[in-house]
């Protein structure tokens, strides 16, 4: 028997390979098929993670509020403030001469004041004086009248008397008429005074306002404010990043931030302090976003899409970090990473 032969004799005798030899490679395949989507699935159910974060605090505007030029800015860009820092100051002249005014106006008024007072003292002495005239002008037309009776006195001393009378009477009523307008000028002098003094008040707040100071701890941020530059009343001329107000926001599929409470447990990955997990909390989850991306809107819009892959809705979770807050990492607007176990 030839060699050809004996291997033909070999091959018809040898058993047929299986079918998982035959097809090793597609189960293989398969098999990495099924345990990824069973670990995708799976792990989803039980870890939630999204790389669609970033960490955010609040950017402080400081706006004068009085307009003028700038004298001095005390502060440089990126440098890291406290509450109540100086940050600049506007020049205070034209207000302190506003002051001055005012408390000239003040002491004018109130010297009008002292003159009206002295001047209702002499209308008393006045009215006393009149009051006297009067009581012995009537004891005089009560005798002349007696006497006029009795046949002892002429009707002429009598008609004297009453015109006496008469005299005195019309002096004291206009005596008191005299003082009770001395008594309403008093009163309108003292309006301007205090109105004077409520002017004098805001020209002091003014001239305080001319020295602006952090409201908040924190860092100047890209500051272009120079003296002698124009100031105007309203218009933030310096931004503070607070270092007090850091916070995640993590936008999670809608079903995902359904079933996370406030306070729940979470790790955040910084991408600007990498290699290192810190330990949060869930401050609260946002009720509502916009569905519709247009400007100056109260809810946030979180694109549903990327590229042409539609995804479902996802909805912001603030978180905060638990202390100590890492601040050198923390950079607002900077990318995040979030991971928790639902």
């Amino acid at each position: 028997m030839t060699v050809t032969e004996t291997e033909a004799a070999r091959s018809a005798t040898a058993p047929a390979p299986s079918i998982w030899r035959r097809y090793r490679r597609l189960w293989v395949a398969v098999g990495v098929i099924v345990v990824g989507v069973a670990a995708y699935f799976g792990g989803s159910a039980v870890i939630a993670y999204t790389d669609d974060a970033y960490v955010l605090t609040d950017l402080v505007p400081i706006a004068p509020e009085v307009a003028g030029i700038v004298k001095t800015v005390a502060v440089r860009d990126n440098q890291k403030v406290a509450a109540g820092d100086a940050i600049a100051a506007i020049d205070p002249e034209p207000f302190q001469l506003d002051v001055d005014l005012k408390q000239r106006q003040v002491a004018s008024l109130e010297a009008v004041v002292a003159v009206k007072t002295q001047t209702q003292a002499n209308d008393a002495a006045s009215i006393d004086a009149a009051g006297a005239a009067l009581r012995l002008a009537q004891q005089q037309y009560d005798r002349a009248k007696t006497l006029s009776g009795d046949q002892f006195a002429s009707q002429e001393q009598f008609d004297q008397a009453t015109d006496r009378l008469r005299a005195a009477q019309d002096r004291l009523a206009q005596t008191q008429n005299q003082s009770q307008i001395d008594l309403r000028a008093i009163d309108e002098a003292k309006a301007q005074v205090d109105v004077a003094r409520a002017q004098l008040a805001l020209a002091q707040y003014n001239l305080s306002r001319t020295q602006l100071t952090a409201p908040v701890p924190g860092y100047i941020n890209n500051l272009t404010l120079r003296p002698g530059a124009y100031a105007h009343a309203g218009e933030a001329i310096v931004g503070v990043v607070d270092a007090t107000q850091w916070r995640v926001v993590a936008n999670f599929k809608e079903n995902i931030a359904a079933s996370v409470a406030p306070g729940h447990r979470v790790w955040v990955w910084l991408d600007s302090d990498p290699w290192h997990f810190h330990a949060g909390h869930v401050q609260g989850v946002g009720r509502a976003i916009a569905r519709s991306e247009t400007p100056s809107q109260l809810l946030p819009y979180v694109a549903p899409t990327t590229d042409w892959i539609r995804l479902r809705r996802r909805f912001q979770v603030t978180i905060l970090l638990d202390p100590p807050v890492p601040e050198e990492g923390l950079f607002s607007g900077a990318d995040a990473r979030v991971l928790f176990f639902r």
